[in-house]
């Protein structure tokens, strides 16, 4: 009869990749700011909005005409403020270089949402830091944005079209 083994791994905190990018003095600022701004954060939910951001950057990239559209939506959305608290750690920054910090987030987000989940089937506790986003309702006045704004001048070698 074959002992079946002893799992070890109780209580993981599914937040330490995060926080070790923010607290990483060799990693950029801005991918430490996105990983500070995601320590604590709903598993899903955060997974999710980051996908929706970074799907987002890569479509204005792509020069997408719904992209605008959509970011004007996620900025003046009455959900958390997560994702308005990505997006304005990044405006104004280089296109791509958000397009890679915001890869890098989904991945690291991804990568967590797997160990939780591994977690559950395992019957194993999972350690998450106090959620930053307190509340479901937005934090202060929310922006009415339409998606005929216009794109900042670091947008115009990618995006032709869209930035006049």
């Amino acid at each position: 009869m074959t002992p079946t083994p002893k799992l070890w791994a109780t209580n993981i905190d599914v937040d330490l990749g995060l926080a070790e990018v923010r607290d990483c003095s060799d990693e950029h600022w801005t991918m430490r700011t996105l990983a500070g701004a995601s320590v604590g954060t709903d598993i899903e939910d955060a997974l999710t909005a980051a996908s929706e951001l970074s799907e987002v950057v890569n479509d204005l990239i792509a020069e997408s005409e719904a992209a605008k559209a959509v970011l004007a939506r996620i900025l003046g959305s009455r959900g958390n403020d997560y994702q308005r608290c990505l997006w304005y750690n990044l405006a104004g920054r280089d296109p791509l270089g958000t397009a890679v910090d915001l890869g890098r987030l989904v991945e690291i987000l991804s990568r967590r949402a797997e160990v939780a989940r591994e977690a559950a089937v395992l019957g194993r506790g999972i350690v998450v830091g106090r959620d930053p986003y307190v509340t479901e309702e937005p934090d202060g006045p929310l922006g009415v944005f339409s998606g005929d704004f216009m794109l900042g001048v670091q947008w115009q070698a990618f995006a032709r079209d869209m930035y006049s």
